[in-house]
């Protein structure tokens, strides 16, 4: 059993998102259950070997995801398709899993399909005037076949959240919900999200709850299951 398996056993893996700006590595709080590297922060993302050690040092400390998010995914900037394609690779390639867009995966599935096998599939909707729920059976589809990991939708539409937790469990694939509205996140780690995105002193998207209080739910979690069904 690797490490992403045995954590998925205990859901929701409490995931702290890392702002990458400089090369430098940082221990995190104990509550950190695995660490997710958002490297469309650093000013030249261009692989190199400081960018693959940096990369290592965490994956050899924590279960690592490589994040590179587009500007048009909710990311910090502009990016350039072939480099964050080599960035993804590279972090394949020294362990950690790495996170794609469901439509980037879509569009170049033969460019992206093995980098996905055994990782993450996420969808991220910032419209209220888009259905993120038929968007996320699609996904999803797409997703199985490629042989994901894991499926993450991140969305604006409180409208579809009870949808979107119908799924968790039911897909035949691990499904991470993260909605933007704070308090249905916390639902979401209740109801049985496999993931939840915190912060720990920055957050890297709108609704991110800090880790302190993402430990905290998730200890009220496990208190209840200690009751059983009654």
């Amino acid at each position: 059993m690797n490490a992403w398996s045995g954590l998925l056993l205990n859901k929701p893996v409490l995931i702290c998102a890392i702002p990458v700006r400089r090369l430098r590595f940082q221990y995190l709080p104990a509550s950190c259950e695995a660490v997710e590297l958002r490297l469309d922060y650093l000013d030249d993302l261009r692989p190199s070997p400081e960018l693959r050690g940096f990369i290592e040092d965490y994956t050899s400390h924590y279960p690592t995801i490589v994040t590179v998010r587009e500007y048009n995914e909710g990311g910090n900037r502009v990016i350039d398709p072939s480099i964050k394609y080599e960035v993804l690779e590279l972090g394949r390639g020294v362990g950690a899993l790495v996170d794609v867009e469901a439509s980037l995966l879509a569009k170049s599935p033969e460019t992206y399909g093995k980098l996905v096998e055994g990782s993450i599939v996420s969808r991220h909707v910032f419209s209220k005037e888009v259905n993120s729920y038929e968007l996320a059976l699609r996904d999803l589809e797409l997703a199985r076949r490629y042989g994901a990991l894991i499926y993450k939708i991140f969305t604006v539409r409180d409208d579809d959240f009870v949808n979107l937790l119908s799924l968790v469990g039911k897909a035949g694939i691990h499904v991470a919900v993260i909605p933007s509205n704070p308090v249905y996140r916390a639902v979401s780690m209740m109801m049985g999200s496999s993931l939840m995105y915190c912060s720990v002193r920055q957050r890297t998207g709108p609704g991110q709850l800090n880790i302190g209080v993402c430990s905290k739910i998730k200890m009220f979690k496990r208190s209840l299951a200690m009751y059983g069904p009654e």
